[in-house]
């Protein structure tokens, strides 16, 4: 949604602040305030699998196994292994850095003082592209692939060759492009064309259903904050189209309910220029709805299918979700006492007395003037991973 917003009587500095704020709404990273998201991640697991805000940088997904199989080899004993690979995850944000690496490094200002670690963010997609090949869990895979190196060892001192076994597995595809020597010394983000080759396949041949054999094939749109305003995205057909046009009217359609949310707490904080300013975020966002026509030629019978069929959404967040609607679809350039009920009902359904429009004080004072946001099912987060791999292939 794009905010337009008018000013007559306020000065520069008090123009900017809330256009900051209104500006937010294109980030979904903020705090789900109306139980949204488990139909969020229903779309995003479909569109754009394995994602997640904490990613940054797709070379992530190497130099964990990188780091962990490296620990498992030199670990002496068991005990030693979670020590020795959280020693080279640090020792890696000090490689980027001698590299001048600033974008996109988790711990690039902490350093050593780092408490969530990269492996932690990425553990999940090593599993979901398949470059970690069973579902256990950090410590248990860092074991096997200390007892695998350990077998490995006595099988090559083995008097007879014929009788070695094949190598054991470690828990990672053994199909993993070998690490860099100097890896732990300078390294950078940029993948190498084997590299990038290697998770562009994992990529695709895992997910096959997703959008990303699709935008591999028709690159990355750096100019479209969603998905659905990608420059090529008429070439879509299929299924795939049908979900991602589900998921553009459902984040455009709620998106009304988060800016009311907003504009009802402006109005209980007593902050024109809050009210002004979402105030305005409604009528644009009534008047897109009208314009594009995205209730009225909506089959909401399949997208409940989608979602119910492939999500785990509650029968209270489905109510919610249809009451809006319905009074979406009734809509004008204010609010009506209606869509305010069906908003503060839902806020406090979910937080009960912690619930600001429950006659929370303490909580509306706490408000820094801007909860929730638009959804975007991960897509900067997949522009950004996809373009490195897609750079590393041409390189």
């Amino acid at each position: 949604m794009v905010s337009h917003l008018a000013w007559l009587d306020h000065d520069e500095t008090q123009r900017r602040r809330v256009m900051q704020v209104i500006d937010q709404f294109r980030d979904e990273g903020t705090v789900d305030e109306l139980g949204l998201g488990s139909i969020r991640d229903t779309f995003s697991s479909l569109l754009l699998p394995g994602l997640s805000t904490l990613h940054t940088r797709a070379r992530y997904l190497l130099f964990i196994p990188w780091l962990a199989e490296a620990a498992a080899a030199e670990a002496k004993d068991a005990r030693a292994l979670a020590p020795l690979f959280r020693e080279k995850e640090y020792r890696l944000i000090e490689a980027l850095d001698r590299a001048g690496e600033t974008q996109g490094v988790i711990g690039g200002t902490a350093k050593r003082k780092l408490q969530r670690m990269p492996s932690g963010m990425f553990w999940s997609a090593t599993a979901h592209y398949g470059l970690r090949l069973t579902g256990k869990s950090i410590n248990a895979t860092l074991r096997q692939a200390h007892d695998a190196a350990r077998f490995d060892r006595r099988t090559e001192a083995s008097d007879d060759p014929g009788a070695r076994p094949d190598v054991a597995p470690t828990g990672f595809d053994p199909r993993l492009p070998a690490p860099p020597e100097d890896l732990l010394v300078e390294t950078t983000f940029t993948l190498s064309p084997t590299e990038a080759e290697y998770l562009r396949e994992r990529m695709c041949t895992t997910q096959p259903g997703s959008m990303f054999p699709w935008l591999f094939e028709h690159g990355v749109d750096e100019d479209a904050r969603y998905l659905w305003q990608h420059r090529d995205i008429a070439r879509l057909d299929g299924p795939l189209a049908a979900t991602v046009d589900h998921g553009r009217r459902f984040s455009t359609v709620m998106t009304g309910a988060t800016v009311l949310y907003n504009l009802m707490l402006a109005r209980e904080k007593d902050d024109d220029e809050l009210v002004d300013g979402y105030s305005e975020a409604w009528r644009d966002w009534n008047a897109e709805v009208e314009t594009g026509n995205l209730l009225a030629g909506w089959d909401r019978g399949a997208f409940w299918e989608l979602v119910q069929r492939n999500g785990n959404i509650t029968s209270t967040t489905a109510s919610f979700v249809d009451a809006w609607l319905t009074t979406a679809t009734a809509a004008g350039s204010a609010p009506d006492a209606a869509a305010e009920e069906i908003v503060r009902g839902r806020e406090i359904q979910l937080k009960g007395a912690r619930a600001r429009l429950g006659g929370n004080v303490a909580g509306v004072n706490a408000w820094r003037g801007q909860s929730g946001g638009q959804l975007n099912y991960n897509w900067p987060v997949a522009v950004r991973i996809l373009r490195d791999v897609i750079d590393g292939r041409e390189n």
